[in-house]
This record gives structure tokens, sequence and C-alpha cells, in this order.
């Protein structure tokens, strides 16, 4: 059955640094109007009363294409329990939308032998982790020392390259190349423009998923994928989390993870993960439109009491403002950058490890880091570094990602540019900085780059904010009103880099855009 949808997946929106705020559900099909079917639990006149809905056409809980045995294949009684448990949660937030995971049980089992396989094996080379010190009332939790990275084999990639060249439409009739750099680039319009030459002649299309991003680049692109890649980002995530002392411990007596937002319209939806034995899994607006009652948000919230909270830097201060009592292992942010101010901020508010996820949409999560450079993960991804012609760059200097990956089996990609730009080192991406840099002009005539800005901006904590030079050099600067520092801190900070330019500094909401772009010109 295929699915076409738009609401947040494990992938997530691509970000710039992209990591992705995990849920481990794939997301269902609206029906069409005309094609209505019926609810698989009673539909409460509140999610009814709601005027906006992220998809226009949507009708919350009335029309979908899944039962829940379709959405959970490998659902257990425990876990069917677990969900109700959510779903008619006193306190629950105001549901829109269903999804599962879809995971049969053989698939559930790949996962646990690919994280066994390929994301946990200690390559040679590596240095094991030290273990984090857990937090007390009194002391808040010490991170622990993250392994070493190591390289892993590369003997994937020409097999790959000869089976792409074999039965994806866009390459099938060239000849097959000897090596991974005769390869030609793809790019983000290529997407565009044909996705489905992408998809190659032998997949398996009965499980497909199309997922829409969120169009933070341009033009939204649609990606096909399957519900095991969706999951695929619950091993990294264990791996990430491994790496600095902490596990899940899953099980359907318990919520595993909530995925935070903080948008005037989102989805809303209690999942639970077959991948987590039965583990909740939920996705909640904090936006007071998505309750019933002021109150409930806190009390639903530490009643869940979840071992993950994932989200972006403006949802994840949102929470941080609520009169939480229960604390979580780790915190995950994603699909924004996240500046060291606010991540120690956020650390030292829920007494654990916060953690920036970068990947995209197209091929899942590639790196994360806590305190220093972005990590690439033990994945069969190749990561370049390119120019704009498509050649590498220097060591050390800064270029396109560009991403050589087989994971997706509906969207194998070979030289893929990300549209974010690092320099790679071993294997870290230092000096990132997520979209191609924007060049400012200073009062005296100079150019500077963005992210010199990004530098005498970070310490000031702002969690999201949005620069732009017009025409005239004159600048305008919105920042996130939540834990803002003052405007005239903001105008130092930036005219010390770009002199006496005329600047406007506006603190503002930012959480209705999903993914603000921090710089712009005219």
């Amino acid at each position: 059955m295929t699915d076409h949808s738009t609401p947040e997946q494990p992938g997530g929106g691509s970000p710039t640094p992209h990591a992705t705020t995990a849920t481990g559900a794939a997301p269902d099909r609206t029906a069409a109007p005309d094609q209505p079917a019926a609810p698989d639990y009673p539909a409460t006149p509140d999610y009814l009363d709601m005027p906006d809905y992220p998809v226009a056409a949507y009708v919350p809980m009335a029309a979908t294409a899944l039962t829940d045995q379709e959405r959970w294949p490998a659902q257990t009684p425990e876990a069917e329990a677990n969900l109700a448990r959510l779903r008619t949660h006193p306190k629950a937030p105001l549901y829109n939308h269903t999804c599962g995971d879809r995971l049969t049980a053989q698939a559930v089992n790949r996962l646990r032998d690919y994280a066994k396989s390929t994301v946990d094996a200690n390559p040679i080379g590596a240095t094991p982790a030290t273990p984090a010190t857990p937090a007390t009332p009194a002391t808040p939790a010490t991170p622990a020392t993250p392994a070493t990275p190591a390289t892993p084999a590369t003997d994937w990639i020409m097999p790959l390259v000869e089976r792409v060249y074999a039965t994806v439409p866009r390459y099938r009739r060239l000849p097959v190349p000897s090596s991974l750099s005769e390869v030609p680039v793809l790019t983000r319009h290529d997407l565009l423009v044909r996705a489905e030459q992408q998809v190659p002649d032998d997949a398996d299309l009965s499980d497909l998923i199309v997922y829409r991003t969120s169009g933070s680049r341009g033009r939204a692109a649609t990606v096909p994928m399957s519900p095991e890649f969706c999951a695929l980002d619950l091993p990294l995530i264990e791996h990430v989390l491994g790496q600095l002392g902490v596990t899940v411990a899953g099980g359907p007596s318990r919520v595993s993870l909530v995925n935070v937002y903080q948008q005037p319209v989102a989805y809303q939806f209690a999942s639970v993960s077959s991948y987590w034995d039965g583990a909740g899994v939920l996705k909640v607006n904090l936006h007071p439109s998505g309750w019933r009652s002021p109150g409930d948000t806190v009390g639903f919230l530490d009643d869940c009491a979840p071992e993950l909270y994932t989200g972006n830097p403006i949802s994840l201060a949102a929470l941080a403002e609520l009169d939480l009592t229960t604390r979580p292992k780790a915190v995950l942010s994603g699909a924004m950058a996240l500046d060291p101010t606010t991540r120690e901020r956020l650390a030292a508010r829920f007494g654990c490890p916060v953690i920036d996820l970068y990947g995209i949409t197209e091929a899942g999560l590639l790196a994360w880091r806590t305190d220093g450079p972005h990590r690439l993960l033990p994945r069969r991804v190749h990561v370049e570094i390119l120019d704009p012609a498509g050649q590498p760059v220097a060591p050390g200097d800064v270029g396109e990602i560009t991403v050589t990956c087989g994971e997706n089996p509906l969207l194998p990609l070979l030289r893929y540019r990300t549209g974010d730009f690092a320099a790679l080192e071993g294997r870290t991406l230092t000096h990132f900085q997520g979209r191609e840099p924007v060049v400012f002009t200073v009062a005296d005539g100079r150019a500077v780059n963005s992210i010199e800005l990004t530098h005498v901006l970070s310490p000031l904590g702002i969690v999201a904010y949005r620069l732009h030079q017009g025409a005239d050099n004159a600048v305008s600067i919105e920042i996130h009103h939540v834990g803002a520092p003052t405007p005239g801190a903001v105008t130092s900070a930036v005219r010390s880099l770009l002199g006496a330019v005329p600047l406007i500094v506006t603190p503002t909401d930012l959480s209705q855009e999903a993914k603000p772009q921090r710089y712009s010109r005219d």
C-alpha cells in the first residue's frame, strides 16, 4: 500500500544542520474526500473544532487508509495496551493524526541485526566511550567521553554503483564507471524534476512511503522510502547515546521518546515503537492551541516521563520553560543549528546530555555532536566535500557535503549534493555552515562570510534568528524571544563584525516557521 503523506517522520524535514527529530513512526496516507475510511476509534469533537491543519484537505481522525494492524504489524497485546493508555489519557493533547511504524517482526529483527553488525560494531582503531555520571538532585550529570571514531570499510561502494547503474532509470543506459569519482554528481534539482527516475526497477513498492520535505531549502521535494528506512534512525540514536553512556530501556510500560514542536499548527499523535518493544513514541505540539486545558501539557508530559525528548532549538527552549518535574536521559536537537550556549542552557535545565544531530531526509542521520565538531555516524554512507564544479576540495577546506548511500532501497544516492557545507577532517565535519554561506558587506566595503557572524552571535545564546542585509547594506535581525539577549547585546555583536551599518534588532516569535533561515541578503 502506497503512503502519501506530509507529517514528520524519523528522518524528519531536512535541516541545516539537519538532525532529524526521530519518531520511529511511518506516516499514514490521508484518504481522498470521496473515499472515507472508518476511524479506528471514536473521533473526539474537540478535534473537529480546530480550524487549521498542516494539510488543507485533511479530516483528523476520520479519513485514513490503514488499520491499526497495518500500522503496527508486530504489535503485541502489551504494546496495544500502552497505545490505548496514551490515546485515552485524560490530559492528552488534541491528537489530530495517527502514525504507526509499519514494521513487521522480520523488519525489527533486521534493524537489530543492522545495529549489531553495522552501527555497534567496534571498528579497528576506535576508542571505547567512558560512561556518563547520572544526575542527582544536587549534582548535574557529567557527560561521558565519546568514543574516538574510526574509518569504516568502503568495500560496499562499487557494488552499489554497479547495482544502481543496472537498475535505476537515471543511470542504466550509461556506461558503468570504474570508480566513484567518475559518477556525475546528483543535485536536489534532479530529485525535484524526476524523482521517479531515481527509484530502482526492482524496488519493492508494496510498502512505499512518499514523504514531502519541509521546503526549507526552496521547493519541497518528494522522497520515496520504506518503513524500515524510516526506523533506521532508532539504532543510530542508540549508538550516539551509547557513546555517552546512555541506554534506551524501551518496553510497553513506558514512553521512550516525545518529539516536541512549538507551532500554531502541527500534527500530534500517539504511537508505539516495535523496535523498542512497544514503548510509547509521541509527537506533541507545545503551543496552547494543541491542548484542552493550560495545565494539561505539564501533567501529560510528567506522567509520560519519556526517556528522550527530541525537537528543534525553538521547541526545546519552550520545553525548558515548562515546570516539569521529570527529567529525560537525553535531549536530541535537530532541524536547525544548535548554538553552544543554548545547548549548555538545555543541559543545565534537564540535567542530561544534549545532542545536536545532523542529517537529511533523503539519507537519514549523518552526524552528531555534543560540544565538539560533528562526528560521522558508522553507517554505509560515504562523504565527500566538493567544490561548485563537483571536484574534491583540498583537505581541510570547506565545500559542499556530498553523500553516497544505498540504505534507502527506494532512493539509492550516488554523490548527492546535500546543500550543506563543512570541511572533512578524518571522520568529523568541521567548520559546519549548514546551507551555502552568505557573503555580507561591512560598512567599509569589505566582505565577510556568514560563518563569521555565527561566531560572534553564538555566545549570546539566541535560540533562533533571521539576519538579512538589504541592497543598501542595512541589516535587520529577528531573534526568537524565548531566552533572548537584549537588542543592545545583539547590536554590539553584529557591529563588531559589520561596523556601523544601519541595524534593527527585533525580538519576535519565530516558532511559526519550521526552520527559520538564518542568513539572507538582497
